[in-house]
Formats: structure tokens, C-alpha cells, sequence
């Protein structure tokens, strides 16, 4: 994989531990309210100004879990722990 570029800055594409960091920044900015837009609508009578940011957080969370996994085996050759719940009824 190629060079992907974040925030301005130049990740490694192949390297998971630095697409997390990377990939987390970007979601500290998003809950901080860095990345909205802001739009004005503007009629004769009224004048509305809308806020809203595009983001699929359940997949940005997906994304970061995977590639903590994949970190987690690269740092310590182990992948990370399943535990699977079994309830009887």
C-alpha cells in the first residue's frame, strides 16, 4: 500500500500502529466539532444556518478496532483476546 496522507501529514500505509494513531486524530476532531460544516440557508422571510458532519462513526470505530488488532499482533506477535459469552437458559 502506498503512502496515505492525514491531516496533512504523510502515513505509511502499511504500517497499522501509525494508521491508528493517524485514524484516531481524526476522530478526536470529529468529536471536538473540528470537522463540521456550516451552511446558510436564506429565504425573504427567514434565515437558517445549518451544521452538520458526514461521518459514519459505527465504521470509524470498526476501522480502529481492526487495526488496533492488527498493531496489537505486529508490536507482540499475539493477536488480541475473544472471549465468547455462552448463556444457558
Amino acid at each position: 500500500m502506498a503512502t496515505v496522507k492525514m491531516n496533512g501529514t504523510a502515513v505509511d500505509g502499511d504500517d497499522p500502529c501509525a494508521l491508528y494513531q493517524a485514524l484516531y486524530a481524526v476522530k478526536l476532531q470529529i468529536l471536538s466539532g473540528e470537522r463540521v460544516e456550516e451552511m446558510s440557508i436564506q429565504s425573504p422571510v427567514t434565515r437558517e444556518m445549518v451544521r452538520f458532519s458526514s461521518t459514519n462513526m459505527a465504521a470509524l470505530d470498526r476501522e480502529l478496532e481492526r487495526l488496533s488488532a492488527a498493531c496489537n499482533l505486529k508490536t507482540s506477535g499475539r493477536r488480541t483476546r475473544f472471549a465468547k459469552h455462552i448463556r444457558f437458559t
